[in-house]
């Protein structure tokens, strides 16, 4: 089979297509003909040898993957050959086939496609943790969301608009400002300008503030945006997208710009602070399989409208990076395998 295999850390171009011995599915494991695979920033950051949780190399990138299934391992149940699937696994998603654990399948109903499916564990998993699981989510209430425009972003106001959340959302580019806009964020703003606490300073007053700040970005951003927390509110850090810019480098100066929480001022003030990192979540089978049972039952609905940004080709997966890596990609990226 085809697959992307990362066989050093580094630069994009370190994402080689090769031919490797198709996987077979051993007791336990589904065996998924893959259709589409979703890009993610932590594929980004095992690329450049900065995520703790990725495997030994060379492997093969890739969290989440949509397919059908061609064969059922000893010990498995309910799922059928042919049957449409989405499956997540910590690496192998980057490849024309993929044996993930039976516990790490879910079934697509038939009003959503492969290729939306896709876009459900880590992008919208993620959002959904950071808004439902760290506090109360009530009509009305004020949500700055950082990197508005990304994969978590767009779903976080899918989300949110559902609940009824007055949004403020922040990007870089104009045109993802507009489509921000066309998504019907209340209050968009340019992140290279506007600091969150200013912004709910001049939104609602000294005395004002957010109900919930989403920030993938940190750094400084995570002081600023505990400035801007009303009383009640909290602040959920999902990523670090400043630690892409320039690799080690990078991580120094995250390391130096990230403040330290002081908990008898958040006390003190009645704010929170909370860390969703999905790949830990992950670990909880039980919590993952809540939550992407409620993902596919309100996309199923229509409730939810999960849809890739963009979709490339296999072969295309370094430029998927680039512009992951450079914050081009509007929405979430998707590989048509």
């Amino acid at each position: 089979m085809r697959a992307i295999v990362l066989r050093r850390s580094g630069p994009p171009h370190m994402l080689r297509v090769e031919e490797i011995p198709d996987p077979v599915a051993r007791p336990g494991e589904v065996l998924v003909q893959v259709k589409a695979a979703g890009v993610n920033f932590a594929d980004v950051l095992a690329r450049q040898g900065l995520y703790p949780d990725a495997p030994q190399r060379p492997f093969i990138p890739g969290f989440e993957t949509g397919g059908e299934v061609l064969a059922v391992g000893d010990g498995v149940n309910g799922f059928r050959v042919g049957q449409r699937v989405l499956a997540y696994h910590r690496s192998g998603g980057y490849a024309e086939q993929i044996a993930a654990p039976a516990a790490n399948v879910h079934a697509i109903p038939d009003s959503l496609g492969t290729q939306s499916a896709v876009v459900l564990p880590l992008n919208y998993g993620t959002a959904y943790v950071a808004l439902y699981r760290t506090g109360p989510v009530e009509s009305g209430m004020r949500l700055f969301l950082h990197a508005a425009a990304g994969g978590v972003g767009l779903a976080v106001i899918d989300l949110a608009r559902r609940a009824g959340l007055e949004i403020v959302g922040a990007a870089s580019s104009h045109f993802k400002r507009e489509r921000l806009q066309s998504e019907g964020v209340k209050h968009v703003v340019d992140s290279r300008r506007a600091h969150v606490d200013r912004v709910a300073r001049d939104l609602y007053g000294r005395n004002g503030g957010f109900d919930i700040i989403i920030d993938s970005v940190g750094g400084r951003t995570i002081s600023q945006g505990i400035r801007a927390l009303r009383p009640g509110g909290r602040l959920v850090s999902c990523g670090v997208a400043t630690l892409s810019k320039r690799g080690i480098l990078g991580a120094l100066g995250l390391l130096f710009s990230t403040p330290r929480i002081d908990p008898f001022r958040m006390l003190a003030r009645s704010r929170g602070f909370y860390g969703v990192h999905l790949g830990q979540l992950m670990r909880d089978p039980v919590l993952v399989r809540e939550v992407l049972d409620e993902l596919i039952r309100l996309a199923d609905a229509k409730e939810i409208h999960p849809e890739p940004g963009r979709v490339m080709q296999l072969a295309e997966a370094a430029t998927a990076h680039h512009l992951l890596e450079r914050r081009r990609n509007v929405g979430k990226i998707v590989l048509r395998v």
